[in-house]
């Protein structure tokens, strides 16, 4: 019991010192930074030679992506660290202390980093979201959280089958490469929240990259960080590729509905046919505009040609059914005159008309067949090159 109540006592006051001394520590640091410029002047950059430049780790971490394809923009919640060395910041740590913690971050040199291609970047409108952390050794911790609103070209032509590349990229604005090097880890430098999803988006890679460039004024440092997306087909083939394979089908009904039926005939190829032109003039209105055909754009342009030509078909058996009536009924009343032909004659003429009529069924079923194995050889031709090569 004595024991137990000695250890109790101990740890009590081992939390007590550390607290104390964490107290005193950073009461230390706040000193030396508020004592500015005399002891520490937070527009100068950290270097302990005029040629040495300043190493900047950047490490960042998706909270929430959300992109949006017709405006080619990503919003981004995302949690941003740098860590340098700051050798004018280093302490002797009493026992126990590991780091202090500072959240008024204007006391501190920082590096000028910004976002190339960010359009609106914010922190937290309710309280700023920023930490510090000091190390003994003099390096800094720099934590915000911030909401990104930026441009991210796309390459539409594969559109919906596309795998896009959406680059972040944070340079240096005012420092030059020989002051200001930034560095990302792939490892630790990059990680994601598990509960991302971005809608009709699936996030497929995170992978770091360099984008330094040179300019009028000087070389300049940057690292990128790549969110490689793959759009989700399931929803377009259930909201498009399907119903308008239906369409064309339905128009294919046609050919079933015997000839004299011209008016239904018709109606079952003008009606997928209309349908068809005025989805895709509503639909893609809800899409980007490019200068270029998009996958979906062969899709459906091919499926109307198909129907247009399955209209046509229907058209020219009309005509031809007519022309071959008019001419029965021509035939007919020159049998009902004075002259008639010889029974011989009229049997080659009653020949040369099955013959044609046969021909005229062959030919007619030909077409069918043919505008039905286009359709398909494309369709296979299609998914094969858009779907089976990723």
């Amino acid at each position: 019991m004595t024991r137990g109540l000695g250890l109790l006592l101990l740890l009590l006051v081992g939390s007590a010192w550390s607290e104390t001394a964490l107290t005193r520590t950073t009461e230390l640091i706040l000193g030396k930074l508020r004592k500015a410029p005399e002891s520490y002047d937070p527009k100068v950059r950290p270097a302990q030679r005029v040629d040495e430049a300043t190493v900047v780790q950047i490490q960042t971490f998706f909270r929430d992506i959300e992109i949006n394809d017709v405006t080619m923009e990503a919003n981004l919640d995302i949690t941003f660290r740098m860590i340098w060395n700051d050798y004018r910041l280093a302490f002797n740590a009493p026992r126990g202390v590991e780091y202090v913690t500072l959240l008024d971050s204007d006391l501190l040199w920082l590096p000028d980093a910004f976002f190339k291609n960010a359009q609106v970047s914010q922190r937290s409108s309710i309280y700023p979201e920023t930490l510090m952390r000091i190390h003994p050794d003099g390096r800094v911790i720099y934590s915000t959280r911030l909401s990104l609103k930026q441009s991210c070209p796309m390459d539409l032509a594969r559109f919906p089958h596309d795998v896009q590349d959406c680059n972040i990229m944070i340079a240096s604005y005012g420092y030059t490469d020989d002051n200001i090097k930034f560095e990302i880890n792939e490892k630790s430098g990059i990680s994601t929240s598990q509960d991302i999803h971005a809608s009709r988006f699936t996030l497929e890679e995170v992978m770091p990259g360099s984008c330094s460039s040179v300019t009028s004024t000087g070389s300049y440092s940057c690292v990128k960080v790549t969110l490689k997306i793959r759009r989700v087909f399931g929803s377009y083939l259930i909201d498009w590729y399907i119903p308008m394979m239906f369409l064309v089908v339905v128009a294919w009904f046609s050919f079933l509905v015997p000839g004299q039926m011209f008016l239904g005939r018709l109606l079952l190829t003008l009606m997928p046919l209309i349908t068809l032109a005025s989805f895709c003039n509503a639909y893609k209105g809800s899409l980007a505009s490019v200068a270029y055909a998009r996958a979906l754009d062969v899709f459906s342009g091919f499926s109307l040609v198909i129907i247009f030509l399955t209209l046509v078909y229907v058209i020219v058996c009309q005509v031809k059914s007519q022309q071959a009536a008019g001419d029965e009924e021509r035939s007919g009343s020159a049998e009902d005159g004075e002259v008639k032909p010889s029974p011989s004659s009229t049997t080659d003429i009653r020949g040369v008309r099955g013959l044609w009529h046969r021909v005229q069924q062959r030919g007619q079923y030909v077409s069918r067949v043919t505008i039905i194995t286009i359709y398909v050889v494309f369709l296979f031709f299609y998914f094969v090159a858009y779907c089976g090569t990723g």
